[in-house]
């Protein structure tokens, strides 16, 4: 007989191995708020003592996706450069400056042998000035953002770069993966501590880092940085709530808060990528569930401490269900789209901006708040009055990642009379 273990039962001793769901799940569903039943590894009474009851599938999928593009310009590109390069000096000292109607921002900067810096609301784009490509290296680089991702497909945001860069003049020859991050989000009622993760983990000696406020994990790390692969649990409710500009994943992940929410990422760089024979986005594509099924069974892995050979070891509940992510990686998501229409970023900001007037208030000695709420928006008006709110407004809309067109009304200077 067959039974569905979760967080909160206590596995049976003489329980006969469950078998795995036959198929993919749909994406939307939850195919599991318990341990996925498959690898044949039974779950001991030592479940019992786990701290993670309760927990439950909420996504998985690409984070982020590095492209080297191997492009052919046009018998303009001579000309282009320089166009680019009188951008680039104008943008110097600030955060980007909008071009063509702000569809694009050019950045000051550019990334080791990449001078130009574009940047559109769903991706960076890095140009070299060479106008072919040498000795097998790229003459552009994309960085693909993590919202365009989880809202489209790896296809369809590819395709956005590849239309971009065909708008400039280019022909691209070839597109090759240069890092790609892979993601699983679950939800934890009980957070992870450090503790848990030292005292299961296989291989147990394997180099390894974290951050700690006071007493509480925020992230662990597997590898360094710069090796070909490096794995992150962390608190990925606390990071989403930091910044207040991604809580679109509110949306992916169908909860209505923003709470209690952790990741397991594996990001794969290029030495990796080769090792695994991916050199095209389409064989990644193909390779992402058997990807995920080594980096979580082979490559790391949370096990009970039952059995001296660590390939022998039980393997966690939670990770079971880590593992099994292998089968929702290339399925699609639906996506409602309502991320852009949540209230929860602009609450955010709302939180914010109303501490900023306390403070404000309290060095002008003003204790009454329509009194302070009008002298802060007077000497708002009085600041944009004297700088551009179109282009900040261009350039914050695509870092967003929105169209970054100009703002609907210009600023007309209007300053208001002093109401405190």
């Amino acid at each position: 007989m067959q039974r569905q273990i979760d967080g909160n039962q206590e596995p049976e001793n003489d329980q006969e191995q469950p078998k795995a769901p036959a198929g993919r799940a749909s994406f939307g569903e939850t195919p599991w708020s318990t341990p996925p039943q498959s690898l044949g590894l039974s779950v001991t009474p030592q479940a019992q003592n786990s701290n993670l009851e309760g927990w439950r599938y909420l996504a998985c999928g690409v984070d982020s996706l590095y492209l080297g593009i191997y492009v052919q310009w046009g018998e303009s590109w001579k000309d282009q450069t320089e166009e680019l390069a009188e951008w680039k000096e104008g943008a110097s000292g600030t955060q980007g400056v909008p071009m063509n109607d702000g569809k694009f921002l050019i950045l000051p900067g550019g990334k080791q042998n990449f001078c130009f810096h574009l940047q559109w609301p769903e991706f960076h784009l890095f140009l070299s000035d060479s106008q072919e490509t040498k000795g097998g290296t790229p003459n552009a680089y994309a960085e693909i953002n993590a919202k365009t991702l989880w809202q489209t497909s790896i296809e369809a945001s590819v395709a956005i770069v590849l239309q971009e860069i065909e708008a400039f003049g280019g022909t691209v020859l070839n597109v090759k993966p240069s890092r790609c991050d892979l993601a699983a989000d679950f939800y934890l009622p009980n957070p992870l501590s450090l503790d848990f993760i030292l005292s299961h983990r296989v291989p147990a000696d394997g180099q390894h880092s974290h951050n700690m406020t006071a007493n509480r994990l925020e992230t662990f790390y597997q590898g360094s940085k710069k090796s070909p692969v490096q794995m992150r649990i962390y608190d990925k409710a606390l990071e989403v709530l930091k910044g207040g500009t991604k809580l679109w994943f509110l949306d992916v992940w169908k909860i209505p808060e923003c709470e209690d929410v952790w990741r397991v990422e594996f990001q794969l760089r290029r030495p990796f990528l080769k090792a695994r024979k991916i050199n095209t986005v389409s064989e990644l594509i193909d390779d992402l569930g058997s990807l995920w099924k080594y980096l979580t069974e082979d490559w790391f892995s949370l096990r009970f401490q039952d059995d001296p050979n660590a390939t022998r070891r039980t393997v966690h509940p939670w990770w079971l269900g880590v593992q099994m992510c292998d089968q929702l990686f290339g399925v699609p998501r639906v996506f409602s789209g309502e991320a852009d229409e949540r209230p929860a970023d602009v609450e955010w900001y709302i939180a914010h901006c109303s501490g900023c007037l306390a403070s404000f208030a309290a060095r002008l000695r003003l204790g009454n708040f329509e009194g302070a709420a009008a002298e802060l928006v007077n000497r708002m008006r009085l600041y944009w009055s004297r700088n551009d709110f179109g282009d900040r407004y261009a350039v914050k809309s695509i870092q967003l990642g929105f169209a970054g067109s100009s703002a609907e009304h210009v600023f007309d200077g209007q300053v208001m009379e002093d109401a405190a």
